[in-house]
């Protein structure tokens, strides 16, 4: 079984600028989801201890791991980091908003909506491509294996897509906050909500 969460808000996630690779420090919010997430996932799992936890090597997931590994009292020493859990990069795109983007390319984000699987940022990645990185990644899973993933919007997307055997346009739009997290099981995947009462990011679903 699978538990997988998102980092929480960034401050680049509350400007609405796309992080891809780059990254920016969680905020007072964005802690705050991770806590809520952990809490949920500690009534969730009783004991932590057959668990273990895995996360993107990025600073906003290492750091999100490392508080909910706290929260349900393990070694934040002992998360593991894989980089086929990074976040899609967006190559030239990181690091901009898309009103920056779409006033310096008119048209290119109307063209990304259309090809939304394929499309690939200047020096970035497509889902496809993201896909591609992250399926030898899940297949090599036991099915015994009981992980808590930490890692981002894009890669969560996905992950479910994969697990659930999603159509690959179905699973590049599928929702994924930073306030609630995702049981993965027998095939399928579960949302489990936090009851999380603080602000949520304009950008939370989409970076």
């Amino acid at each position: 079984m699978i538990y997988l969460l998102r980092h929480g808000e960034t401050l680049w996630n509350r400007e609405g600028r796309n992080q891809g690779q780059l990254d920016s420090p969680l905020t007072r919010n964005g802690i705050a989801q991770v806590e809520a997430m952990g809490r949920r996932l500690l009534d969730e799992i009783g004991d932590p201890r057959p668990w273990a936890i895995v996360a993107s090597p990025l600073g906003r997931a290492w750091q999100s791991a490392a508080i909910v590994a706290e929260i349900l009292g393990l070694d934040p020493r002992a998360i593991a980091h894989d980089a086929r859990l990074a976040e899609i990069r967006f190559g030239a795109w990181e690091g901009r908003t898309y009103d920056e983007i779409d006033a310096d390319q008119p048209g290119i984000l109307a063209q990304r909506e259309a090809e939304l699987w394929r499309f690939r940022p200047p020096g970035g990645e497509s889902y496809a491509d993201l896909s591609d990185r992250v399926a030898p990644w899940l297949s090599s899973i036991p099915k015994w294996a009981k992980l808590i993933v930490v890692c981002h919007g894009g890669t969560g997307r996905v992950l479910r897509g994969l697990f659930a055997k999603l159509p690959p346009e179905t699973a590049a739009t599928l929702k994924n906050t930073q306030d609630e997290l995702y049981r993965l099981h027998d095939g399928r995947f579960e949302v489990l909500k936090t009851g999380f009462n603080g602000m949520s990011s304009p950008a939370a679903g989409t970076r």
